[in-house]
């Protein structure tokens, strides 16, 4: 359930002021339960004029630790009334926070509540959030069974927070507890989606230059995130943690090295916090740093007969899971797996390997781009300043540059124009740009990301916004011609039943949104119809896991349209055919019409 369905079913429950059971919040650990309750169900709460109270159960081993802990936590926001009658209780010296105190100085906790009942209290202005159910020490029978009496008795407002298959759900009487108190169990799913720009939050105003990279980065994010099914919020947070040290070393490197980054650091964080990798492993590389040779291997060995199953080497796993799919994203920096698990960033090294991956000759029109189109033009000499203006408008009208760099182009030019600092006039360098944009795309170069990147804030200026627009238009004909060419690919790897290749083409395309909305249906289905019946189920079985996602209507509904029209042909084919097939051919075409209306259905149900 999503959060905001999850805030509308908390409120009714506050709302009714005649509950005798609490709601159970169940999710993964690290899924972002214990956040939620803080920073919104919290908050929720407070507006309703019920005090909010934290209490995790995490290493609780006995009835009493409990009790003395809802003490504790009860203390500070009793009302009035029942502070008096707390405070003759346990005979004040001073005020109740003093005498609290002494606990945390080993005072005898029995003696400093000797007389004093939880019993006596009104439970009716509170809601209590139980967190880390899973991992409480006493029998969570008994657990509920304690927490149970002021729940149906005192009316209680009470919420547990648990990873419900992780609960000890073997004793006796579990089942008939948890039916009594638990009114309701609530499933939590992260959306990352929404969950990362409160994670950046924090850096705000501590490290603003990096928040605003972090909100540059945010699709990028939500797409690996998505890829590799990463729910957990404290990893991410813990990545986040890690791009913050790197940050200063890698801020102005070129976009794809920057993207390189990105997808090294995350995959060895999930390694890390996974427990694939540890501390202790900071200087052995696991053969991370010789994938190509790994890749080569397996090159030659995929057509050898294996007599019996080997186990796999720790490479082969961690190839599968990151790397098969994004072979040209991948670069192993040591320095950065040594900071990951060990903590220690070794930024001479680091700095190296970043140099190692330019070029050995950087282009004049690069150099004098990178010293021009930036900030610090105004360090540069007059002589020095007067040739690159000139120079570089000259390589942007050659179409020297990226089809990106145009825009950063633009803005700087408009400014130099409008300061007197060239003798262009802004409709001048608006043709030469153009110009340069028209052969520049000839290059056949585009970039999601960046693209993405240059969108994601946008532009007051109406005159740099007609040249983001220009950018966008090539970026989109490329794309087109490419889609196209991917398209023909998948449709020529079924007809010539290649099996690696399609399970290939399937990996580069995972979440492309344009991948199957641009295909020819027709020509797909007569490539299904050609192809042989092993590469059938391949086919269906690679269609699965493409939707395999819970949410995945969010990312690629785009598939809707096709997928339909596919069934719809597909349905005809076998109402026209099913007597002439083959049993174990007709059986293999309407699994994958079952197939396709599974995804259908999915895709409906999951979509924004």
């Amino acid at each position: 359930m999503n959060t905001e369905h999850i805030i509308e079913v908390f409120s009714e429950y506050l709302d009714n002021k005649k509950t005798q059971y609490a709601l159970l919040i169940n999710g993964k650990w690290g899924c972002g339960k214990t956040y939620f309750w803080k920073n919104q169900l919290s908050r929720v709460a407070t507006t309703k004029k019920l005090n909010p109270i934290y209490i995790s159960l995490n290493g609780i081993s006995s009835i009493s630790d409990l009790e003395s802990l809802l003490f504790i936590r009860l203390i500070p926001v009793i009302g009035k009334e029942e502070k008096n009658w707390f405070s003759n209780s346990v005979k004040v010296i001073g005020n109740v926070l003093n005498q609290t105190s002494k606990i945390f100085l080993k005072t005898d906790l029995n003696d400093l509540l000797k007389g004093v009942s939880l019993d006596s209290l009104d439970f009716s202005n509170y809601i209590i959030c139980f967190d880390d159910l899973e991992r409480c020490q006493i029998p969570v029978k008994e657990t509920l069974g304690y927490i149970n009496n002021f729940v149906e008795h005192k009316k209680l407002k009470s919420i547990f927070l648990a990873d419900e298959p992780n609960i000890d759900k073997s004793q006796q009487g579990y089942a008939s507890i948890k039916e009594k108190i638990i009114g309701r169990t609530i499933n939590f799913e992260t959306n990352i989606e929404d969950a990362l720009p409160h994670l950046f939050e924090r850096y705000r105003e501590s490290h603003e230059e990096f928040h605003t990279f972090l909100l540059s980065k945010q699709n990028r994010f939500v797409e690996l995130a998505f890829v590799y099914d990463l729910q957990n919020l404290r990893i991410i947070d813990f990545y986040l943690d890690l791009l913050k040290g790197l940050y200063g070393n890698i801020k102005d490197i070129e976009e794809d090295y920057m993207d390189e980054i990105i997808f090294f650091s995350l995959i060895i964080t999930i390694e890390f916090k996974e427990g694939k990798l540890t501390s202790s492993d900071n200087k052995d590389f696991k053969k991370l740093d010789n994938i190509d040779e790994y890749r080569q291997s397996l090159s030659l060995s995929k057509n050898k007969e294996i007599s019996k199953e080997e186990p796999k080497e720790y490479v082969q796993h961690f190839y599968e899971k990151y790397i098969s799919g994004s072979v040209n994203s991948y670069f192993f920096y040591s320095s950065i797996y040594s900071y990951i698990l060990s903590g220690f960033l070794d930024q001479i090294v680091l700095k190296e390997e970043i140099k190692d991956r330019y070029p050995d000759q950087i282009p004049i029109e690069i150099e004098e781009f990178r010293a021009l189109i930036t900030y610090k033009f105004r360090e540069l000499d007059d002589s020095t300043f007067n040739k690159y203006s000139k120079s570089v408008l000259k390589y942007a009208k050659e179409g020297k540059y990226s089809i990106y760099d145009y825009v950063q182009l633009a803005k700087f030019y408009f400014y130099f124009s409008e300061n007197k600092l060239v003798d262009r006039s802004v409709e001048e360098i608006i043709l030469d740009l153009k110009t340069g944009l028209q052969i520049a795309k000839e290059k056949r170069q585009i970039n999601n990301h960046v693209l993405d990147s240059i969108f994601h804030f946008g532009d007051r200026d109406a005159r740099v916004m007609e040249i983001m627009k220009h950018v966008k238009e090539i970026h989109i004909e490329i794309r087109n011609e490419q889609l196209n060419y991917s398209n023909s690919e998948i449709i020529e790897c079924l007809r010539k039943n290649n099996e690696f290749d399609l399970a290939e083409v399937f990996k580069k395309h995972f979440l492309s949104k344009e991948f199957l909305p641009y295909i020819d249906v027709d020509a797909l289905l007569e490539a299904i119809k050609e192809s042989s019946n092993k590469q059938l189920f391949n086919f269906t079985e690679l269609l699965q896991d493409r939707y395999k996602s819970n949410n995945i209507g969010e990312f690629l509904y785009e598939d809707f349209d096709p997928l339909s029209e596919l069934r719809r042909k597909l349905e005809t084919y076998l109402n026209e055919s099913e007597e002439s097939l083959k049993p174990l051919r007709l059986f293999l075409f309407s699994n994958l019409e079952v197939g396709l209306a599974i995804i259908l259905d999915k895709l409906n149900t999951t979509k924004k």
